[in-house]
């Protein structure tokens, strides 16, 4: 139930900051943010892991698993940071 209503409430906030993302019923989402490269750069330098997926042709869009609350705290803080939203 954790990961269900984690899950909701990083897509919620990807749709605030106006990020194209889609509906995951798994432990992880893929958003999209632009130049997913230095996003996830700047992510690494805030302490926070994701996965980018140029790899699967999807340049633009980041892999995020479902953390805890805390954990999705400092992601969702620095990824508007990071993309200005």
């Amino acid at each position: 139930s954790l990961n269900r209503s984690e899950l909701a409430r990083l897509e919620r906030a990807f749709a605030e900051m106006g990020l194209e993302y889609l509906p995951s019923y798994g432990n992880f989402s893929l958003v999209r943010v632009g130049k997913a490269a230095e996003v996830y750069e700047g992510l690494l330098r805030a302490g926070v892991i994701v996965r980018p997926v140029a790899g699967y042709g999807l340049p633009e869009w980041l892999r995020v698993s479902v953390g805890l609350p805390e954990e999705n705290d400092r992601f969702l803080a620095a990824l508007r940071h990071l993309v200005g939203r």
